[in-house]
C-alpha cells in the first residue's frame, strides 16, 4: 500500500485498540466455505511462501530471505525476480533453497495511458507512474502490479510440492521472527485476509476513491492490506482467480481507469466487502499470521520527525532513548516490543510475519541488521 498521507498525530497506546478490534468483529462478513481439513502438520515442509521481488538488491533478499529460514522454516520460498537480477543475488537465493522465477516485462496493451512519455520524459516519471505503465508477461492487459496476481496463481499451479498452505507477501518490507506455519499454528482453512490498525479504514482514499468512482459505492470498514494473504492452495488460487477475474472487469470500464499502481487495495477490499469472497476470513491486526504495522509506524515515525525537527537534528537519529543497533531498538513507551526488540502481537508472543516494518525508518534497519540476529550477514 502506498504510504500514508496526512496523518493525525495522537498519543497511542496499542492494546487500546483490543476492544474495538473485538467489537468490530461481533459480526461475521463472510464464511469460509473451503473447509476442507488439511493433514496434520508437525512442520512447515509442505508450505509457501511467494512473493514479486522485482528490482531489489542483495540486502533486501537477505532481510526477506533470510529471516524466514532462520525462523526454521522448511517449505518452499518461490520468488518472482527481474530478468537481470545480478549473479551475486542469484548465488544468494539458490544456497537458501529459493525457487526464482525471472519476470518478463512487456509493453502494455492496456488503455489506462492515452499518452505515449517518449523516451525523453520517462526519467520525468515517479516510480508509482513507471510502474503502472509496465505490464508482465503475458498479462500485458494488465499493470505490473496487478499482474503479478495471475503471474504467481501460475506458479502456484505449477509447484507440484506446494501442498500446504500458501502465504503470499510483498517482500520488500517484510520480515519473519518465527517461522509462519510451524507446529503449534492452528490449521489454515479458507483464506485470511489481513486487518490493519483499526484506525486505518476504508474511507482512506486509496480505496474510497477508486471504489467510488468505478462501483459507487462506499465502505467505512477496517482496511484490509492486499500486500499479504494465506489460504490453503485450492482457497488461494480460488482468491487469486477473482481478482484476476474482477481486475478485467476495471479494464474493461473506463470510468475504472485510475493512473495508480497501488490500486489493487481497492479491488481487495471491494471483494471482500461486497461479499465476493465467501471462503475468506478477515483477521483483526495483531492477533494473526501477520501483523500489519504500517499505520503505526508512521505515526511513530512522524512522532520521532517532530522530535529531531524541534532538536534541528536528522529524522535517521536513533528514536529517544535508544542508540543505533541496540536492544531494543525503540522505548517500551509504545508497548510494542520485548525487552529485545521484537515486535508482538497482543498476546505477547512474537509476531511471525511484520508486514511494512520500512514506515519504522532508519532505527528497524540497523535493528534488523546489526541486534536482532535474524537476517543473513
Amino acid at each position: 500500500m502506498l504510504a500514508l498521507v496526512g496523518i493525525v498525530m495522537c498519543s497511542i497506546r496499542f492494546r487500546d485498540t483490543i476492544a474495538t478490534t473485538l467489537r468490530r468483529h461481533t459480526r461475521s462478513i463472510a464464511q469460509p466455505c473451503h473447509e476442507k481439513e488439511l493433514p496434520p502438520m508437525t512442520d512447515s515442509s509442505y508450505a509457501t511462501v511467494m512473493g514479486f521481488a522485482t528490482g531489489y538488491d542483495i540486502q533486501d533478499y537477505k532481510r526477506f530471505v533470510g529471516s524466514l529460514r532462520n525462523t526454521g522454516y522448511k517449505g518452499n520460498i518461490l520468488l518472482a525476480v527481474a530478468p537481470d537480477i545480478n549473479e551475486e543475488s542469484m548465488a544468494y537465493l539458490s544456497s537458501r533453497r529459493v525457487d526464482v522465477s525471472k519476470v518478463e516485462f512487456i509493453p502494455c496493451t492496456h488503455s489506462i495511458f492515452d499518452d505515449d512519455p517518449g523516451e525523453d520524459h520517462k526519467d520525468d516519471m515517479d516510480s508509482h507512474e513507471k510502474e503502472a505503465r509496465s505490464c508482465v508477461a503475458p498479462y500485458s492487459d494488465l499493470k505490473a502490479r496487478w499482474g503479478r496476481f495471475p503471474f504467481l496463481r501460475d506458479r502456484l499451479q505449477a509447484c507440484k510440492s506446494c501442498a500446504g498452505p500458501v502465504l503470499i507477501t510483498d517482500v520488500r518490507d517484510t520480515f519473519f521472527q518465527r517461522d509462519p506455519f510451524a507446529s503449534g499454528h492452528p490449521q489454515v482453512q479458507g483464506l485470511q485476509v489481513f486487518e490493519e490498525h483499526v484506525k486505518q479504514t476504508t474511507k482512506h482514499w486509496l480505496v474510497e476513491w477508486p471504489v467510488k468512482t468505478c462501483k459507487g459505492v462506499v465502505y467505512d470498514e477496517i482496511m484490509l492490506c492486499s500486500g499479504t494473504a494465506i489460504g490453503t492452495r485450492e482457497a488461494m488460487i480460488d482468491y487469486l482467480d477473482i481478482m484476476e477475474k474482477e481486475m478485467n472487469v476495471w479494464m474493461n470500464d473506463k470510468k475504472c481507469h485510475f493512473k495508480l499502481s497501488g490500486d489493487d487495495q481497492a479491488i481487495h477490499n471491494y471483494l471482500y466487502y461486497s461479499g465476493q469472497l465467501p471462503f475468506a476470513k478477515a483477521i483483526p491486526n495483531r492477533m494473526g499470521i501477520v501483523h500489519t504495522v504500517g499505520y503505526i509506524a508512521s505515526v511513530i515515525r512522524e512522532k520521532h520527525r517532530d522530535r529531531m525537527e524541534a532538536k534541528n537534528m536528522s529524522e535517521s537519529e536513533p528514536y529517544d532513548g535508544t542508540t543505533p543497533g541496540t536492544k531494543p531498538w525503540i522505548t517500551q513507551e509504545y508497548d510494542l516490543t520485548d525487552e529485545e526488540g521484537y515486535i508482538l502481537d497482543f498476546d505477547g508472543k512474537k509476531s511471525a510475519v511484520v508486514h511494512q516494518y520500512d514506515r519504522f525508518g532508519v532505527p528497524i534497519d540497523l535493528w534488523l541488521e546489526q541486534a536482532s540476529g535474524l537476517v543473513d550477514k
